[in-house]
């Protein structure tokens, strides 16, 4: 017989909240206000060019290595490549705080995210995310912003501990912050790959939120199309 839930993890993104506005475009616009504090003239398309460069290379390391680049370290170099030269740290923690805030506001909770982590809370399990983020800021000021921030024990962030999912080193952290075994805590994500996979290989329970119904086959023990369809499951876990 199964253990009963101590923990539910939940992913962030796509899974508790969205984008407002297309990511390219939150980047875009914060660049453009970076700009004119910036020591030399540089365009915000230049910019961005230089941006999505980094991004790439970043992006390739990030997804075959299963570790994180923090955004003290790309926003650094990227700020290297556009003006030709070391940057202040007072212009690295401008910038970065610029970024912080633009894409923590963007984010919007779905409709039926307040509802099933409202209902879980009054139920006997502990609450917390796991997300792969490069600035834990980041999540923080998206949980704040959606007001749910209050619901959940511990914010595990790939920007905090180094590695991100699916290797099983975040799990284990994670798990490792609320005392639990592998088979008494779930994971609940959009991400077959990231949530869903690394849930599996590390022994929890998984739950698939296919909100946008991309995934054929799942290795999921429960799959469902909303977080609204998902919760009478949750509470019973």
């Amino acid at each position: 017989m199964s253990r009963p839930a101590k923990v539910i993890f939940f992913d962030l993104g796509e899974t508790l909240v969205t984008q407002n506005i297309e990511d390219n475009m939150v980047t875009r616009n914060a660049l453009r206000e970076i700009s004119p504090i910036l020591p030399k003239q540089v365009s915000p398309e230049r910019m961005f060019e230089l941006y999505h460069e980094g991004y790439k290379i970043n992006e390739t390391i990030r997804s075959r290595h299963h570790v994180e680049i923090p955004i003290q370290v790309w926003m650094r170099q990227l700020l290297e490549r556009i003006i030709g030269d070391d940057p202040s740290d007072q212009l690295v923690n401008r910038a970065i705080e610029i970024i912080v805030k633009a894409r923590a506001a963007n984010a919007v909770a779905f409709d039926d995210a307040h509802p099933t982590i409202q209902k879980l809370s009054r139920v006997d399990v502990k609450l917390g995310i796991i997300s792969n983020v490069s600035s834990h800021e980041v999540a923080m000021g998206i949980l704040d912003n959606v007001r749910l921030t209050k619901y959940f024990d511990k914010i595990v962030t790939s920007a905090t501990v180094g590695i991100r999912k699916p290797d099983q080193g975040i799990f284990r952290y994670a798990l490792m912050q609320f005392k639990a075994r592998p088979e008494e805590a779930v994971m609940v994500g959009d991400s077959e790959i990231h949530d869903i996979g690394g849930g599996y290989t590390s022994g929890l329970k998984t739950v698939l939120v296919d909100r946008r119904h991309r995934v054929e086959n799942s290795l999921a023990d429960y799959r469902f199309n909303s977080l609204r369809d998902a919760s009478r499951k949750l509470e019973s876990l």
